[in-house]
C-alpha cells in the first residue's frame, strides 16, 4: 500500500528567476546548476528573460519564457503578455539575478503578490539597488566582499543579507603541467574590449617573451575590440605565441587541456569562468581586490599586486618556472571549491531562502508589498 504524499512547504514553491544578457554571458554555468538544484527541492522554475540567447538553458522541466523589452511604447502590453504566460503557476519567489533585471523583477512579484529576491554577484548591482521601504524581499550575495559592500550600504538588519556562494562543477586533482615536454599554456577569456585587460596582458606575455619564457597563449574572449588586439599582438611580436579563437562547445573543455588562467584586471563582478577555473585546477593568476573571496594567494591563486603588465608578467613567470607550485595553487584551489562552492549547497541554501520567506508572510500585515 502507498503512503500519502504530504507535500513540503518548499515542494509548493513556484520560483521565477529573471536574468539579462550580460548576467547570461558570465554565469551561465552557474545559473544552469542553481535551476537544476531547485528543480529537485521546490515545485516550479522558471526563467524570464529578454535574451534569446538565454534559451539555451530550458532544460527538462526548466521553463524559460522569452519576453520582449518593456520599454516605451509598447512596455504595458508586453508586460501583460508576460504575466499571462506565468498567470497558470503564479510565481510566490521572483529571484532577480542582476541590476539590469531588477525592474522587470519588481513587476512581476507587485503583479503576482509574489517576495522578491536580490542576487548580487557584482558591485553593479549594490549601486542599482533601492530597497526603498522594509519590504519583502531578500538579499543573496556571492562573496563576503559583496556582503560587507551590501550591508555598508543597507545595513545588516534592514537588507537581510544571505551569503550564498555559486556552485561549480570540480575535477579530482589539478592537472596543470602535467607533462614536462608540452609547451605551457595559458588561456584567457576576458572580453575583448578596452576595460577587460587583454591590452596589458599582451603586454605582460611579451615581458615573458623578453625573459626567454616559452607558451601558447589562448584568448577566448568576445568583444568589439578583436581587431585593435590583433593589431597590438602583430606589434608586439606576439603572434606566434598569442591565437585568438572561439572554442567549439564549452570553455570548460578548453580548461581542462590548459595549464594557467589569467584574469588580468580587478574583478567587480564575479564570472562563472574565473570559478570553473578554480574548480578544475588550473594555476589562476589575478589581481589582488575585487569582490572574489575564493583567491587566496599562495593557495589557491596567485594574484598580482596592480592590475600591471610588470606584476601580471611576474606572477605568471613564477607559474612557469615552479610548475610544483602551480599543481599546489591547482589542488588548493580544487580543495576550496569543493568546502565553500558546491552545487548542491548552492541550491539548498537558496531553496532555503525562498522557504523562509514563504513562510514569514503570516507575520506581515495585509497588503505588504515587495519593493
Amino acid at each position: 500500500m502507498e503512503e500519502d504524499y504530504t507535500p513540503t512547504p518548499q515542494s509548493r514553491i513556484e520560483a521565477a528567476i529573471c536574468i539579462d544578457a550580460g548576467v547570461y554571458s558570465r554565469y551561465r554555468a552557474v545559473i544552469r546548476h542553481l535551476c537544476v538544484g531547485l528543480i529537485d527541492i521546490i515545485a516550479g522554475v522558471r526563467l524570464l528573460t529578454s535574451a534569446a540567447e538565454a534559451r539555451s538553458l530550458t532544460l527538462g522541466p526548466v521553463q524559460t519564457i522569452l519576453y520582449k523589452p518593456l520599454g516605451w511604447p509598447w512596455g504595458h502590453r508586453r508586460f501583460q503578455e508576460l504575466a499571462n504566460a506565468l498567470a497558470d503557476k503564479p510565481p510566490s519567489v521572483v529571484h532577480a539575478m542582476s541590476a539590469k533585471s531588477f525592474k522587470v523583477a519588481q513587476k512581476v512579484a507587485a503583479q503576482f503578490d509574489a517576495d522578491l529576491v536580490y542576487e548580487i554577484t557584482a558591485l553593479e548591482d549594490i549601486d542599482a539597488l533601492h530597497l526603498g521601504r522594509a519590504g519583502r524581499h531578500r538579499i543573496i550575495c556571492a562573496s563576503q566582499p559583496l556582503v560587507e559592500k551590501c550591508t555598508e550600504k543597507f545595513g545588516r538588519s534592514r537588507a537581510q543579507v544571505s551569503l550564498i556562494r555559486p556552485g561549480v562543477v570540480c575535477a579530482g586533482e589539478a592537472t596543470c603541467f602535467k607533462d614536462e615536454k608540452d609547451t605551457p599554456t595559458i588561456l584567457a577569456t576576458a572580453d575583448l574590449d578596452n576595460s577587460s585587460g587583454v591590452e596589458v596582458l599582451l603586454q605582460a606575455l611579451r615581458l615573458l617573451q623578453e625573459r626567454k619564457q616559452e607558451f601558447l597563449a589562448f584568448f577566448l574572449g568576445h568583444g568589439g575590440g578583436e581587431t585593435k588586439l590583433r593589431a597590438i599582438t602583430k606589434s608586439l611580436g606576439l603572434s606566434a605565441s598569442v591565437v585568438f579563437a572561439q572554442p567549439e562547445g564549452d570553455v570548460l573543455k578548453a580548461m581542462c587541456g590548459a595549464d594557467i588562467f589569467v584574469q588580468p584586471t580587478i574583478e567587480n563582478s564575479i564570472s562563472a569562468r574565473s570559478l570553473q577555473a578554480l574548480g578544475q585546477g588550473m594555476a589562476v593568476v589575478s589581481v589582488s581586490g575585487g569582490v572574489h573571496d575564493a583567491y587566496v594567494h599562495g593557495e589557491t591563486a596567485m594574484l598580482a599586486k596592480r592590475p600591471s603588465a610588470t606584476d601580471i608578467a611576474t606572477a605568471i613567470e613564477n607559474l612557469l618556472v615552479d610548475h610544483e607550485l602551480a599543481r599546489k595553487l591547482g589542488n588548493g584551489a580544487i580543495a576550496r571549491m569543493k568546502s565553500h562552492h558546491t552545487m548542491s549547497a548552492m541550491a539548498e541554501a537558496t531553496a532555503a531562502v525562498y522557504q523562509s520567506m514563504v513562510e514569514q508572510r503570516v507575520a506581515l500585515p495585509v497588503g505588504s508589498q515587495a519593493d
